[in-house]
């Protein structure tokens, strides 16, 4: 169980809680029962994403977890769409989100699995543990093609582009949201021509979200932009990277200021 300090909680309460949510968010939260999890992608007008959340549903409301450096803006973009909805939300720095790497079936109630992730959350009291373990966990949601955004990464992609369609925080047969006609054309258009491509160097890298790369791809460069990294699990460090969707095949090397890395595994 790894700390997570790059998350933070709000909790939404109320009748109108989960229609609330319905009418903002890109995932279908009116199919989620007590005890269930989906992402779901927050987007502007234009379908970029603000953010990616963690919902969950409890039995007398919804505990939504996203990173820690968004969270504050998503909510107060929340608050000018209140009108007469009966809902009430508020951050809640009192909890803190804990990631699990799932071996086993765990009943905690506490305890939220998106469906068919290997990872699960844990929400409870913040006891201020340290987060340094929290970079592993990263890894394997990374490897999972998660990743939360932040300053740098908000509002420049459309949920496609992130891969946040195939993480089921997309749904194509809910009803409207923000963003939600420029989501769905592109869906059925099949107009994307850029997506996320993982990327494990074999040596140790520091790179700046929003900042671009070249990828090596058949012989041929292309330009990419690090969305998030990594520490990866075994040595070196694994980068989710927004890049074109052509060719299909992984990258060999990756170039930064200059400089070329060669890629252990994609």
């Amino acid at each position: 169980m790894m700390p997570l300090d790059y998350l933070s909680v709000a909790r939404f309460q109320g009748p109108d809680a989960g229609d609330f949510l319905q009418a903002q968010l890109s995932a279908d939260i009116a199919a989620l029962e007590p005890g269930d999890a989906t992402f779901a992608c927050y987007c502007t007008p234009r379908g970029q994403v603000i953010g990616l959340l963690l919902v969950c549903r409890q039995h007398d409301g919804y505990l939504v977890a996203s990173a820690a450096e968004l969270l504050p803006r998503i909510l107060t973009r929340f608050k000018m769409f209140v009108l007469r909805s009966r809902v009430e939300f508020a951050a809640q720095p009192g909890l803190a989100v804990y990631g699990i790497e799932l071996q086993e079936d765990i009943t905690d109630p506490g305890v939220f699995q998106p469906d068919g992730f290997p990872m699960a959350y844990l929400f409870r009291e913040n006891t201020g543990e340290s987060g340094a373990s929290s970079e592993r966990f990263k890894a394997l949601e990374i490897n999972n093609r998660v990743t939360w955004l932040g300053p740098e990464t908000a509002e420049k992609f459309i949920p496609q582009m992130l891969g946040f369609d195939q993480i089921g925080a997309v749904s194509y047969s809910k009803g409207c949201y923000p963003g939600q006609e420029i989501v769905a054309r592109t869906h059925y258009l099949g107009k994307v021509k850029r997506q996320p491509v993982i990327v494990q160097l074999q040596e140790g890298l520091q790179i700046r979200p929003a900042e671009r790369v070249d990828l090596l791809r058949e012989n041929a460069w292309s330009n990419g932009i690090v969305i998030d990294s990594a520490p990866a699990k075994a040595a070196g460090t694994l980068f989710f990277i927004v890049a074109p969707r052509e060719p299909e095949t992984g990258p060999e090397e990756l170039k930064y200021q200059d400089q070329s890395y060669r890629c252990a595994t994609t």
